[in-house]
């Protein structure tokens, strides 16, 4: 049984995943692009909810960004 890390960059324990499927939008639809600076805000890596899975965005040192549950 894995266990809650006190690291707020380690991945946590994945939730269920929803049963239906969401759409994607369309192009138009989707909004102005938020830079990763914003995102990240000064911090190696954020977690983003989405659905009630927890996702972690971190940036690499060599400037790519990797997203993982």
């Amino acid at each position: 049984m894995a266990t809650e890390s006190s690291d707020p960059c380690s991945p946590a324990v994945a939730a269920p995943r929803p049963e239906r499927a969401v759409a994607e939008a369309p192009a138009d639809e989707q909004g102005p692009a938020i830079s990763s600076a914003q995102l990240l805000a000064g911090r190696p890596c954020v977690t983003i909810d989405h659905q009630g899975v927890n996702y972690v965005l971190r940036a690499t040192r060599a400037g790519k960004l990797i997203l993982t549950k």
